[in-house]
């Protein structure tokens, strides 16, 4: 981790940390020890004046300006659902789940280029299911690719033990 860390602050943002204080992200789930040797590194190693550890789902709610709500944050390896109340995960209520995006081949990488383009997760399913059109996606390699009600059934894999609560059901959860 230090050669990435070196990179970044040397040849990347090209900074003295010892005049700058840095901000980390963490998975809701990082233990302790861990932290606090990322912690120690940068102080110790680096210089810092000093560090703050958010964890990545709080700060996603922050970017929507929001202190107050449920994150779900599919990564390449693992996905978190996150509750989260003013501006503090809620680790005991916090779930991790072993679904998530995929490993970074051609194929997979096009999948997650249409997944972040496209994907949503419906408020209504019912209501999108009848209004779907078929889109077309232009993809990095040149490829166009058509897309219909995947874009919003495919997070649907996501929500199968949660009741919903939309205007026109309440059979799941969203």
């Amino acid at each position: 981790m230090k050669h990435l860390w070196d990179y970044t602050f040397d040849a990347k943002l090209k900074v003295d940390p010892r005049r700058r204080k840095v901000l980390l992200t963490e998975p809701p789930t990082n233990l302790k020890a861990n932290r606090q040797q990322m912690v120690q590194v940068m102080f110790e190693e680096y210089g810092f004046q000093g560090v703050y550890v958010a964890i990545q789902t709080v700060l996603t709610l922050y970017a929507e300006g929001l202190t107050t709500g449920v994150v779900v944050d599919s990564g390449d390896g693992v996905t978190y659902i996150v509750p989260v109340y003013e501006g503090f995960a809620l680790p005991h209520l916090t779930r991790r789940l072993d679904i998530a995006a995929f490993n970074r081949t051609a194929d997979f990488e096009t999948m997650r280029e249409i997944k972040e383009k496209l994907c949503y997760v419906s408020y209504d399913l019912d209501l999108d299911q009848r209004l779907s059109e078929e889109t077309t996606v232009l993809v990095e390699n040149g490829r166009t690719i058509k897309v219909g009600s995947e874009r919003f059934e495919a997070p649907e894999c996501m929500f199968p033990l949660f009741p919903r609560v939309t205007p026109s059901s309440s059979a799941n959860f969203h």
